[in-house]
């Protein structure tokens, strides 16, 4: 079979056009695959924003090999129990007689004072009225009518004042007062000179180191009373004699407590010993008052073994007053 020329030039011609159309499309296949190799050029800041957007490893807290305690807690001190002869009726000893070290420290200047002018330090005296005038108050510790029971401790100081106990003396009368407790009508004729106060002929008699002052149920006047009250301290006090500032447990002058409330202030004012006998009388039935709201309730012995003795006022009384000398000698006697 003879192929012409003409064949010839159109096979070739069709193949050329086969060539073309093969070369064009793995040219076009090349051109893909380049394209989705190469990054574009706005595809670097969206790797490093994603780069940067990675949070830090934490760092692991290191485990101890045992766990920690809780830390122990600091217990309080246990307060220490106030022996039971150092209360009277549940009342601290330190809470009815109020001589804080500023006091103490006074009374140990006024006795040594005292002591200069030759006080007798053996001796007390008392200023009253007629809670103080019987022999309910205090005298028994001058007779065998009496048992201190646990309160042993204070028979050396019943001891140390024996014979003052159950002395009257010459400042103590049914009725005065400290408003009048400087009025010459007071004083006895027939023991106190002429134009002597009571205090001054009571002092001149018995030279006391100790005055124990329990009065104020007369007075009506405060006034008065504070000014003849800082009269008498200032007195005692250049004399180098103790006083004693006793609290009353009537309310006979008023219901606001007014005298009480001044022997209190001057009591601190003048840096004296307090016996708060007001405090206790809140532990008595009918505050140890009798049927008058005046005087005090009694019994027919100091017998503080028997819990119905430490109902009573005068009793009560009694021992407090005895606690209270006690104290005094104990801080006269440690300087």
């Amino acid at each position: 079979m003879k192929i012409s020329i003409r064949n010839i030039l159109l096979l070739t011609w069709i193949l050329g056009l086969a060539a073309c159309g093969s070369s064009k499309q793995a040219a076009q296949t090349t051109e893909n695959s380049t394209s989705i190799a190469v990054p574009d050029a706005t595809s670097a800041p969206a790797e490093a924003a994603t780069e940067t957007a990675v949070p830090p490893t934490a760092t692991p807290t290191e485990i101890p090999a045992s766990p920690t305690p809780p830390p122990t807690a600091t217990p309080l001190p246990t307060p220490t129990p106030i022996p039971e002869n150092q209360m009277v009726n549940g009342i601290a000893l330190n809470d009815f007689l109020i001589m804080p070290e500023n006091v103490a420290e006074h009374v140990r200047e006024i006795y040594a004072n005292g002591k200069t002018q030759q006080r007798n330090p053996y001796a007390f005296s008392k200023i009253g009225d007629s809670v103080v005038l019987t022999p309910h108050f205090l005298a028994r510790f001058d007779s065998d009518n009496y048992n201190l029971g646990i309160y042993d401790y204070l028979q050396p100081t019943i001891d140390h004042f024996a014979g003052s106990f159950s002395r009257y003396g010459q400042s103590a009368h049914v009725g005065l007062s400290f408003r009048t407790l400087y009025e010459l009508g007071w004083p006895d004729e027939k023991y106190c000179e002429p134009e002597e106060d009571v205090v001054a002929c009571e002092i001149r008699h018995h030279n006391p180191s100790i005055f124990i002052i329990r009065m104020g149920t007369n007075d009506s006047v405060p006034s008065a009373m504070e000014a003849n009250l800082r009269q008498l301290l200032e007195s005692l006090i250049d004399q180098g004699i103790v006083p004693i500032l006793g609290t009353k447990n009537d309310r006979f002058d008023d219901e606001k407590n007014t005298n009480n409330q001044i022997v209190r202030d001057l009591s601190e004012e003048y840096a004296v010993p307090l016996w708060d006998f007001d405090l206790l009388a809140n532990t008595m039935p009918l505050r140890g008052l009798s049927g008058d709201n005046a005087h005090l309730t009694m019994h027919d012995t100091n017998d503080y073994t028997n819990p119905e003795v430490l109902e009573r006022g005068y009793p009560v009384s009694d021992l407090t007053a005895l606690m209270m000398l006690n104290t005094i000698l104990e801080t006269v006697e440690s300087e």
